[in-house]
């Protein structure tokens, strides 16, 4: 007798499942026009400091093309190296353009000259209407790794300034 409950029980648990799965429709993704996207006001700068010491790839098909450090915003490289950038050293991207209203994505990719512990980058955004940075993230990779490569996403909505009257 327990066995036909539970399985009745079951039965009625997947019928629920079906209908609510049949029933739900779900909404359309707004399409995002980028022609439409609202630039943000001011000028912004962009701040990566490393956790080990990055060089090109030696082992890279194509040594020329081989960068120690790369930046990309919108598709485009906004920063790009193949000289060796020390850990610590702060690398400043002055004026970046075309930065928009909402969420906007930096792509960094970074080279170890000799991989092994955990790799880290500090990614920090810095408004020209404020010193400190807007936001702050922090970008890494396991032990081991052979490249560091990762998205650091940031938000331009406005925030008051602190004094500021709402």
């Amino acid at each position: 007798m327990r066995i036909i409950a539970a399985l009745a029980a079951a039965a009625i648990a997947l019928l629920m499942v079906q209908a609510y799965l049949s029933l739900d429709q779900p909404r359309p993704a707004a399409a995002l026009d980028v022609n439409q996207l609202e630039t943000a006001a001011g000028t912004f700068r962009l701040e990566v400091e490393l956790s080990f010491d990055a060089g090109p790839d030696r082992f890279a098909a194509d040594l020329s093309n081989s960068s120690s450090l790369t930046i990309r915003f919108a598709g485009e490289a906004i920063y790009q190296t193949d000289k060796p950038v020390a850990a610590g050293q702060k690398v400043e991207v002055a004026d970046i353009g075309d930065v928009v209203h909402g969420r906007n994505e930096f792509l960094i990719e970074a080279t170890p000259q000799n991989p092994g512990p955990p790799l880290f980058a500090k990614v920090a955004i810095y408004s020209s209407e404020r010193h400190e940075p807007l936001a702050e993230r922090f970008v890494w990779a396991p032990a081991g790794s052979t490249q560091l490569s990762g998205v650091a996403n940031f938000s331009t909505i406005e925030t008051p300034v602190a004094g500021d009257a709402p």
